[in-house]
């Protein structure tokens, strides 16, 4: 497929952000999967001002822009991505405190924050020490664990936009539902918040997150590379019993695998393409439709082609 962001494009956006561009990087490179064909452009904007000057850029180009964080989940086509890929990560994961108020750039690791967190008896982000994603994706996608959500703890949001305007939007206004923001729509984004906790004893926070994380390990496959959960919990019962029900756990399609740990999850056990996950995942969706009358719907995100 041909590219959309030309040599000379890229040399231009080196000198407008300052940065270096990556042409026709592998995004394999940049998911959990460890799947993805190669982005046009991609870029690692090192503060705010950077992040602004290549949305405006690629605003003025009219070229597409994709924004990536740690690239869980996420499924990239083989095909790869067009116009730019945007990773927000390094320069953009500062955080400080002010008493039980936590300030936090949305390329930070939410498992890292998480800690930050709990070793100073703030408590309230405990889930998320087993979440590998980014506070700007977590944001997006109202990431979530054992009752809780990144929603119930936001108190506001400032964003840019992809013309490169800014705003600052309240946890009110993010929209927040299930796997679902304000975000979603793409036509913002993150680049930090201010999260609310409570002060608790750290011996607490620090059982609590150690509790999650063994539980973590038990029942999910951290060891190979996945997207997370690949489906939503239908109201009542959760995705993967479902599933495991209809006998799926250990089907393959080429490199891609139902986990035999977790049947929500499908693992990259070498060499999968995005076309393997998608063709496991429709087969999946049939099957459980077929077996229980339940229409799972997807959780990962799947981009590109």
């Amino acid at each position: 497929m041909t590219s959309m962001v030309t040599g000379e494009q890229a040399r231009r956006l080196e000198m407008v952000y300052g940065g270096k561009v990556m042409l026709n990087e592998p995004m394999k490179r940049y998911t959990s999967f460890h799947i993805g064909g190669p982005a046009d452009a991609l870029v690692e904007p090192h503060d705010v001002e950077a992040l602004q000057r290549v949305l405006q850029w690629a605003w003025n180009e009219g070229l597409p822009v994709f924004v990536l964080g740690n690239g869980t989940n996420l499924l990239v086509a083989d095909e790869g991505i067009r116009g730019v890929v945007v990773r927000v990560g390094p320069g953009l994961d500062d955080i400080s405190f002010e008493g039980a108020y936590v300030r936090a750039g949305a390329g930070v690791n939410l498992p890292v924050l998480a800690r930050e967190c709990a070793e100073r008896g703030l408590a309230g982000l405990e889930w998320a020490v087993g979440i590998p994603g980014s506070l700007g994706g977590a944001l997006t996608m109202n990431a979530g664990a054992y009752s809780h959500t990144v929603g119930d703890v936001t108190r506001e949001v400032r964003m840019i936009g992809l013309d490169g305007t800014f705003s600052v939007k309240t946890g009110e206004e993010m929209q927040f539902t299930q796997r679902s923001s304000r975000l979603s729509h793409g036509d913002v984004i993150a680049y930090q918040a201010l999260l609310a906790l409570r002060h608790a004893d750290p011996d607490e926070i620090r059982a609590r997150t150690a509790g999650y994380m063994k539980d973590r390990k038990i029942k999910q496959p951290l060891h190979m590379p996945s997207a997370g959960c690949v489906f939503q919990n239908p109201s009542g019962r959760g995705a993967g019993r479902y599933i495991d029900a209809a006998g799926l756990k250990g089907l393959r399609v080429g490199g891609a695998e139902v986990s035999q740990v977790h049947a929500n999850f499908i693992v990259n056990i070498g060499g999968a393409s995005a076309r393997d996950v998608l063709i496991l995942m429709g087969v999946i969706r049939r099957t459980v439709y077929e077996k229980f009358g339940v229409d799972l719907v997807p959780e990962v995100r799947v981009v590109g082609g």
